[in-house]
């Protein structure tokens, strides 16, 4: 029985590759490659979050070139070896139903696997500034990257820009800065805040709203513990966060001291925001 000989279309090949990474080269007869470049391509994540490259962001650029270089390379390499080939003799696993099993696989990754899972992989977690609470550090509708990992190894410090789930409410994250930690003592006179008896420098905070609002006051239009608030000793297992937006902020005056294990990870930089020049800060 003779066997089928065909020509490969270059064409064809750089759109199989282009589908599914390795795909054109299992088309051109090439199938262990093929195979190696498509593992490659669905291993770059992990390699990236096991050198820990993705937690600065020109390492996420440099990751994120590096696939597009790769990507490329192989839609080009597929289209090259297609031009250069004459008729080959097709092998068993070169049919329309194997082509089209691995382009849905490949798609159905990229499709079905959420964003936020591959940045897992790389070691990081993306997060949306939901409010204005942390501004100047950080502005509403910025897209922020956090450590998820950051508090495995470690305590929170103060300082830390954290993101957590709302004690009240665990659909719903927030970020606030770590003022004060368990067996502190934090105590907010006319919007001064007092650490176990002293007054702490913030260079980061801003007070936006001159008023300052009694402690005892009542009126439902005052917020009576945005400026004075206390004493609380944090208890075990907690820490006290804080807007740096002061007086458009809720947070540790308003529900408590915040829990160590709501806390999802450490702020690290901004990967986009409206004002491109804030694209790559690390907040402080």
């Amino acid at each position: 029985m003779t066997a089928t000989k065909k020509r490969r279309n270059p064409f064809l090949a750089a759109l199989l590759s282009l589908l599914a990474p390795g795909l054109g080269q299992i088309y051109n007869g090439q199938g262990a490659l093929g195979i190696v470049f498509f593992l490659i391509s669905l291993s770059l994540p992990f390699l990236g979050g096991a050198s820990g490259g993705p937690r600065r962001f020109a390492g996420l650029v440099a990751l994120g070139l590096a696939a597009v270089v790769f990507s490329l390379f192989i839609i080009i390499h597929a289209f090259v070896r297609a031009r250069r080939i004459k008729d080959i003799e097709l092998k068993k696993y070169q049919t329309p139903a194997v082509y089209a099993f691995l382009v849905v696989l490949s798609l159905g990754l990229s499709i079905l696997v959420p964003t936020r899972t591959w940045m897992g992989f790389m070691g990081v977690s993306p997060y949306k500034i939901a409010t204005g609470a942390m501004e100047p550090a950080l502005h509403q509708g910025d897209l922020l990257m956090t450590d998820p990992k950051a508090y495995h190894d470690r305590a929170p410090r103060r300082g830390d820009l954290v993101v957590f789930q709302d004690p009240r409410d665990a659909t719903k994250a927030y970020v606030k800065r770590v003022i004060g930690l368990e067996g502190d003592r934090v105590e907010i006179r006319d919007k001064q805040v007092f650490l176990n008896g002293e007054p702490i420098a913030e260079p980061t905070k801003v007070h936006l709203d001159s008023r300052v609002y009694a402690k005892d006051d009542t009126r439902p239009s005052v917020d009576s513990v945005r400026d004075n608030f206390g004493p609380l000793e944090i208890p075990a297992g907690h820490c006290f966060v804080l807007g740096d937006n002061r007086d458009n902020s809720l947070d540790s005056r308003h529900w408590g001291a915040l829990p160590v294990a709501n806390i999802k990870g450490r702020a690290l930089y901004v990967y986009w925001a409206k004002d491109k020049k804030r694209i790559g800060l690390t907040p402080k």
